[in-house]
């Protein structure tokens, strides 16, 4: 469980904004940046510095920063910052899928070791503006205000260099474990639903010492040349778990300046291909540990290949397909999602240096089709089963 530090009364002031139901950031809240190091969250090892090199994508699915960045501001320990966003309407599923997503913040933090912060990032289906996001205090089992998806970032950087401050973009790569699956807009192109993303800022010796680098509108080609992220809007929510029953404290901006919009720097990433989502499993076992992907839709009369990141440990590779979903557990080592008693053919095999399969498929395909890659020392049997991937689930 996280720790939350309460913030002091002094990191904002409020006043009249944008409007009776807008309220304005203190110009005092704001600090200007510095040149970003680049670094690379895995879920599983943690923070590198490092160049971006990592599994999300291929697709940009949402971008905030076509603005220069100016300003970052600094986010109190128990305060949840939200930001507005939105997904176009172009899933057979109706939900988009984040496989990682990029963001900046810098720190005022002395932290020599480079471990001081934590962020944590929430992903809400259901942010209508003017409002907390939908269900936010209606807290159940599981669940932390009502978000589709949470990371906690822990062991990132703070102010590194002796100066005062520094500044990172950070690449968390969600693929092939931790996706995260949020609605798309109801009404194409309408802008009528916004999806959220909450910021917390948890450092660990001094509240309200980091935060998020702030969009502007400014390009190298002037002001008013910026392009905001689809849905985005110069407006955010402000909880503060501190206060237990009237947490939000209203929407927020900076005055409207245009260098220091109230959008904070994210993009975010997917697979690009629109009839198809990872399935991971609920709960990972050992041998949970291959990477299944596809070239393209699974529709009738594709020719496509599945494959593999990369080799495991198993000497043969084989794939499932199936017309339904599973979560079986198999001798405590991995994870079946594919139903074996709905399999659309024998199992597949994968072969090469990065194990894949291709075919043209069929003419007719069920409405949803699932495929799962698994590994095994020898014949292609339950008993030798080994390791196990993803599942993907193809919509028809």
């Amino acid at each position: 469980m996280f720790r939350y530090i309460v913030a002091s009364a002094a990191v904002m002031t409020l006043a009249v904004g944008a409007s009776a139901q807008t309220q304005q950031i203190s110009a005092g809240n704001l600090h200007r940046t510095v040149a970003p190091t680049h670094g690379v969250y895995n879920l599983t090892t943690g923070f590198e510095v490092s160049s971006q090199s990592y599994r999300s994508g291929p697709e940009t699915i949402f971008d905030n920063t076509d603005g220069i960045a100016y300003y970052f501001t600094t986010v109190g320990g128990t305060q949840e910052w939200i930001d507005s966003m939105a997904f176009a309407a172009d899933e057979i599923s109706g939900e988009e899928q984040i496989n990682g997503f990029d963001y900046a913040y810098c720190s005022l933090l002395a932290d020599a070791a480079g471990n001081a912060i934590t962020t944590e990032v929430r992903f809400y289906n259901d942010n209508p503006g003017g409002m907390e996001p939908t269900g936010w205090t209606d807290l159940g089992a599981g669940t932390i205000q009502n978000a589709a998806c949470a990371y906690g970032l822990a062991g990132l950087p703070g102010d590194t260099s002796g100066g005062g401050i520094s500044c990172w973009n950070v690449a968390i790569d969600l693929a092939c474990s931790f996706e995260c699956s949020v609605t798309q807009e109801l009404t194409p192109g309408g802008f009528t639903e916004f999806n959220g993303i909450g910021w917390m800022y948890l450092d660990a010796a001094s509240s309200g010492a980091t935060g998020p680098l702030l969009g502007s509108t400014i390009t190298a080609a002037g002001p008013g040349t910026a392009v905001t992220g689809y849905g985005s809007q110069d407006l955010f929510e402000l909880m503060d778990l501190a206060v237990v029953g009237a947490e939000h404290q209203g929407t927020f901006w900076f005055g409207g300046p245009a260098k220091a919009q109230a959008t904070f720097d994210v993009t975010m990433f997917g697979d690009g291909i629109a009839n198809t989502d990872v399935v991971n499993a609920t709960a990972p076992l050992s041998g949970d540990v291959l990477c299944l992907g596809v070239d393209g839709p699974v529709v009738p009369g594709a020719t496509v290949t599945w494959s593999l990141d990369a080799a495991g440990a198993a000497s043969r590779y084989a794939m499932l397909v199936s017309s339904g979903p599973a979560s079986l557990a198999v001798g405590g080592l991995l994870n079946i999602l594919v139903n074996p008693g709905s399999l659309l053919a024998s199992p597949l095999p994968m072969n090469g240096a990065v194990p894949s399969f291709s075919t043209t498929l069929p003419g007719n395909l069920p409405p949803r089709v699932y495929a799962q890659a698994v590994g095994f020392t020898g014949a292609v049997n339950p008993a030798n089963a080994i390791e196990a991937s993803n599942a993907l689930r193809h919509n028809n």
